[in-house]
């Protein structure tokens, strides 16, 4: 899944008619403290994970288009004030037992609405879904399709849903790449790395839960963890058989590349271990549920020493738990002053580790530019983001916009010699 576009017709203090396109891998986002960068990367983590939740009292409405091997999403979302016509009830629609119903607000202040455009193949049908608070309903090559009763959080990871209903009355060659595809993307839920040390705490307080269903395994809500720690924890559990209040251990060498062997690696530690408490345990006939929290670290250093997570230094820190973010978050990054606070050793260690991921950085430290590769003029344009000021009728606006052909090509021509390091060209150019 990679973002395309977003379109920005309202959100907070971003100015209206924003319009962006991004690069399938590296994008830089630049500008001043106080110019929106922060603003831009906290929505793109909600563009991302598809949850709105948190913006359920305020006005905004976007647009925006993901890309997905064979198909494509575009995406048109609002929450605002309605318009003083009242929508007449479809009773039509199949009441849905897919969520619990929640009656409608006797008078909401904002109205959420949203449109999933779902374009495939050429010879596949054009899907457009159409939600509200009240309901859903699809409709195929412009004919309507189906509709339903749906009183729901509209805003609440609802993309998924809509597309998990929809891939239910496709035909068969449609519906299993979508539904494998939504098997993927549900759980995505990538939060923004902050500058500070907000990841490194949270890892800490992380809980997970699953439960299995014969040889099925389900994720009780967002998994925060690295893709193959919920395996191997339920296997330890299976092995040891611990009882709820026992620990957990797994060695920096168990799992071959993982975050905490390459923290092990790059810190100079010997060995490393992290820790999860089981906080319940139990069975039931045909599966059972697993809950794990209070997670730790204990690292050896060269003279037998032990420290554990309170004692590493703030680089440390930063360091571990943005390798432990790249575990979790295998398609995206989103990354604030990522090279705060690193050795210049480490940011090259953590830029080399984005790998193919999409990835939304901000830096006012240099070093970050030492290690951006830029291979065209149009990969300028799509990969550079610039934020600044603008004032307009009397309002202050954050706007944010990709360099112009004629900017990008000469920021590129000049690059290409070789010559002069990216930090002053972006400088020079009045991107950064």
């Amino acid at each position: 899944m990679k973002l395309t576009k977003l379109h920005i017709h309202g959100y907070r203090d971003l100015a209206p008619g924003t319009e962006l396109v991004f690069s399938p891998a590296l994008n830089l986002v630049l500008g001043e403290n106080g110019t929106g960068r922060t603003t831009l990367l906290e929505l793109l983590s909600r563009v991302l994970a598809a949850d709105f939740s948190g913006l359920i009292r305020e006005e905004f409405s976007l647009e925006y288009s993901l890309a997905f091997p064979g198909m494509d999403l575009h995406i048109s979302v609002r929450n605002a004030r309605p318009s003083g016509t009242s929508r007449p009830v479809d009773s039509s629609r199949e009441v849905s037992a897919l969520l619990p119903p929640r009656p409608p607000e006797a008078a909401a202040e904002l109205e959420p609405f949203m449109e999933l455009v779902l374009e495939l193949d050429a010879s596949a049908p054009r899907l457009v879904m159409r939600a509200d608070a009240t309901g859903v309903s699809w409709e195929v090559d412009g004919q309507p399709a189906y509709s339903q009763n749906m009183y729901w959080s509209l805003l609440d990871r609802t993309v998924w849903v809509v597309l998990f209903m929809t891939a239910q009355r496709l035909e068969p060659e449609v519906r299993e790449p979508l539904k494998e595809l939504l098997r993927r993307t549900f759980l995505l839920a990538p939060a923004r790395f902050d500058e500070a040390l907000g990841t490194f705490q949270q890892i800490g307080n992380t809980q997970y839960g699953m439960e299995m269903r014969g040889e099925e395994v389900f994720p009780l809500g967002l998994m925060w963890l690295p893709t193959w720690m919920p395996g191997l924890l339920r296997e330890r559990v299976e092995r040891e058989m611990p009882r709820p209040g026992g620990f957990l251990d797994i060695r920096h060498d168990e799992v071959e590349r993982s975050f905490l062997a390459k923290f092990v690696t790059l810190a100079g530690f010997t060995s490393g271990l992290f820790r999860a408490e089981l906080l319940d345990k139990r069975s039931y006939e045909g599966g059972g549920r697993l809950e794990f929290g209070r997670f730790g670290f204990h690292f050896t250093r060269r003279d037998g020493s032990v420290l554990t997570q309170a004692h590493l230094g703030h680089g440390q820190k930063r360091l571990l738990s943005f390798l432990y973010y790249l575990d979790v978050n295998e398609d995206f990054v989103i990354a604030d002053e990522l090279a705060n606070s690193l050795h210049p050793r480490h940011v090259e260690a953590c830029m080399r580790e984005l790998g193919r991921r999409q990835s939304f950085l901000t830096s006012q430290n240099p070093l970050l530019f030492e290690h951006v590769p830029l291979g065209s003029a149009d990969e300028v344009r799509a990969s550079l983001i610039h934020c600044g000021t603008e004032l307009r009728d009397g309002r202050e606006w954050k706007v944010c916009a990709n360099p112009t052909p004629e900017t990008a090509e000469k920021l590129f021509s000049v690059y290409q010699r070789g010559d002069t390091p990216l930090a002053t060209l972006l400088r020079t150019h009045g991107l950064w």
